[in-house]
């Protein structure tokens, strides 16, 4: 997964998100957003973190971690 994939993201609405990859665990007035993308060979997670400025989109991270959050 690269983060030049989900750079369409970007300036979209918190609305616009939720139609595109769902709702997920997250809390509709949350800053940040974070969806699991996949899974490694050795069971890490690989996340989708949106992050939002004025209620948009306004950065994009993608990072592989172990732990549950």
């Amino acid at each position: 997964m690269k983060k030049e994939n989900f750079n369409h993201l970007i300036g979209k609405t918190r609305h616009e998100v939720k139609t595109e990859l769902g709702d997920g665990f997250n809390l509709f007035l949350d800053n940040t957003w974070t969806y699991e993308l996949d899974r490694t060979w050795l069971g890490r997670k690989i996340i989708l973190a949106l992050f939002f400025k004025d209620d948009r989109v306004s950065q994009i991270e993608i990072y592989k971690t172990f732990n549950r959050s």
